[in-house]
């Protein structure tokens, strides 16, 4: 009896992360319109006869498609920009400050 093999990173991950993060990176950088790529009117089975349908929840699930999408790319804007730690220094320095004010306050009613 032999033991069954181990299985390769290939068969446990069959879409490795950054060759897709590539593949979608070029497809970004190409400024292909997908949508040019799909036929204009869906066919339907029943007679072959084309129709545009605009279905409301497929129109509500782009927009929060795109909706995310942007809060997601200002995320990581955000993320690797150094403006929360500027900001976290700037509420660090008032903090400071207001703590200073507290303990002259204290001292001053200590005095009298």
């Amino acid at each position: 009896m032999s033991t069954p093999n181990k299985p390769t990173a290939k068969a446990i991950y069959p879409l490795p992360l950054s060759s897709t993060l590539h593949d979608l990176a070029l497809l970004r950088a190409s400024d292909l319109d997908l949508a040019s790529l799909l036929p204009t009117a869906p066919v339907s089975s029943s007679g072959g006869k084309e129709h545009n349908v605009t279905d409301p929840a497929v129109d509500e699930s782009v927009k929060r498609s795109l909706e995310f999408s942007r809060e997601a790319r200002a995320a990581l804007k955000l993320l690797y920009s150094d403006a929360v730690d500027r900001e976290g220094a700037r509420v660090d320095e008032v903090r400071e400050k207001l703590e200073d004010v507290m303990k002259g306050l204290d001292g001053n009613g200590e005095e009298e």
